[in-house]
């Protein structure tokens, strides 16, 4: 152990996260809702307009529309870092009570941000969006802020009122649908616990309980949700027994199937308590009854969303973080445990967990990588055809090449007229294409004619653009080899005026290109 500080300290620990955030987050260009909430703007008036007509997520979306208003990619991935770690660490403190670094969190902490990474259920809208983490991990970070402190007050019996914990807890509680609810459940119960145990409840918890159903009202009964409800008839219309069953049986156990990694980690951590006789024995129940409770929790966000007409996989960062809040109470009581079996045992799930991480994080920023790339190609052509004096016309879509799962995916979701709006123009639609299309911005051009461009690069992506629609075969020189590609094999698409063409024609440079 006491190699293991020396060789990662805590600073050390903490940076390597910050960069691992960061560096995704700056490949990831602005995309979907982001320019939606960036015309939206940060004053008051059309917030209050975006209330009453469409969203009570008032955190949510000031959150996203301030981080918008920067327009700087370093304010991006700076705050997509910073929002991920403290969530973790939150994640990671909770269960002692206590902000201060500890030997523990050595272990605690990278298995807990090694399992945000790999049992998401949507990394890429939840992390790497902006308007997505604003929604699912800005709001939940400040429900884990809550829950520490309402956790910590309650196990210190502490009597204080704060103003911060209770603007907290109105954050909290005016954070999302799935979770909102059970912030003020939670509150709730944790007043009749101590009115059972004590016969009085200190002020503390009322004034917190209050400011948090108070964030719930304000999501909740928000004039905008029932504007929108009312267009879900194929919802709504139905019997709210039907809309339950519809929602157990189709809905639940998929969502659920999504953080499946998090319930192998969980897993292996209940049986070494399960199957060591020392550690039943040393160590801390109430651990084990948080982590239960917190379980039910999690479960609960996930079956109160057949209240709505739509279940999105990111909404699953909610019951998430229920679960990650159980391995940590678990995890953190085997340490505490002192029983070497259960330090080991949390050892190899990490160290497991990091391998995991290490495989999924590399295809991720290879991934990204190509996508920047993309963004290049689309923001050049915006400017050609703004240029040119185009008040309608096309980009391609992205292309994601293979990530761990298709939930490190950002957001696709494309308004022609948001996009329009925001470069000044008519609308701006998007064309399905079904290749990595990033060499066209980093690879090596080819000038074949007036009409035809070729680019490519040594890892054997090979695109061709022309005016002219292309026939017959292509023959290459790939590090002196011949090869030839019939045309109509290539995979294609056509973007406005022009031809696209692509082929991957394995690793090597191409010195020559004939027709």
């Amino acid at each position: 152990m006491n190699t293991m500080l020396k060789i990662l300290p805590k600073t050390a620990m903490i940076l390597l996260a910050f960069l691992a955030i960061f560096l995704i987050e700056w490949y990831t260009p602005i995309h979907s809702d982001d320019y939606r909430y960036y015309l939206l703007g940060i004053s008051p008036e059309s917030h209050f307009h975006h209330y009453m007509t469409w969203s009570g997520r008032i955190i949510a979306d000031y959150t996203s529309a301030l981080i918008l208003y920067t327009r700087s990619q370093l304010v991006y991935s700076i705050s997509a870092a910073v929002s991920t770690l403290v969530f973790c660490y939150f994640i990671v403190k909770t269960p002692s009570g206590t902000l201060r670094w500890n030997k523990s969190d050595y272990l605690l902490f990278p298995l807990i941000f090694f399992t945000y990474w790999i049992s998401n259920p949507n990394l890429g809208q939840t992390t790497f969006w902006i308007v997505g983490a604003a929604n699912y991990l800005w709001t939940n970070l400040f429900v884990v802020a809550w829950l520490f402190f309402f956790y910590t007050i309650t196990i210190k019996n502490s009597k204080a009122i704060s103003p911060w914990v209770a603007l907290l807890s109105f954050m909290a509680g005016c954070s999302n649908e799935s979770v909102s609810p059970f912030v003020s459940l939670i509150s709730v119960l944790a007043i009749a616990y101590e009115l059972w145990q004590n016969k009085s409840v200190s002020r503390n918890k009322i004034v917190y309980s209050l400011c948090a159903i108070a964030g719930s009202c304000v999501l909740i009964l928000s004039p905008g949700n029932f504007i929108r409800a009312s267009g879900k008839e194929f919802w709504y219309g139905r019997p709210i027994f039907e809309r339950i069953f519809i929602h157990l049986t189709e809905r639940v156990h998929n969502h659920l199937a999504l953080i499946w990694i998090a319930y192998v980690v969980l897993l292996l951590l209940v049986l070494l308590v399960i199957f060591n006789k020392q550690i039943r024995a040393k160590i801390d129940k109430t651990s084990l009854i948080c982590a239960a409770l917190v379980v039910c929790i999690g479960i609960g966000t996930s079956l109160i969303m057949f209240a709505s007409p739509s279940y999105p996989d990111r909404v699953m960062n909610g019951t998430f973080m229920f679960f990650l809040l159980a391995i940590s109470f678990i995890a953190y009581a085997l340490l505490k445990s002192g029983v070497k079996a259960g330090v080991v045992g949390v050892a190899a799930v990490t160290v497991l967990c990091g391998i995991v991480f290490l495989w999924s994080y590399s295809l991720m920023l290879n991934g990204y990588k190509k996508t920047a790339g993309q963004e290049i190609v689309r923001q050049k052509i915006i400017t050609k055809e703004i240029a040119a004096g185009k008040q309608k016309f096309i980009i391609p879509d992205y292309y994601f090449v293979k990530l761990q799962n298709s939930g490190g995916h950002f957001g696709l979701f494309h308004d022609p007229a948001v996009y329009g709006e925001y470069y000044h123009v008519q609308a701006i639609f998007k064309k399905k294409v079904n290749f990595d299309y990033s060499v066209i911005a980093n690879g090596a051009k080819h000038s074949l004619s007036n009409e035809t461009t070729a680019y490519s690069n040594t890892r054997g992506d090979f695109a061709i653009i022309s005016r002219e629609q292309l026939t017959g075969s292509i023959t290459l020189s790939v590090n002196g080899r011949q090869k030839t590609i019939p045309v109509e094999k290539m995979k294609h698409a056509e973007i406005n005026d022009e031809f696209w063409y692509y082929a991957s024609v394995g690793k090597g440079e191409i010195t020559a290109i004939s027709f």
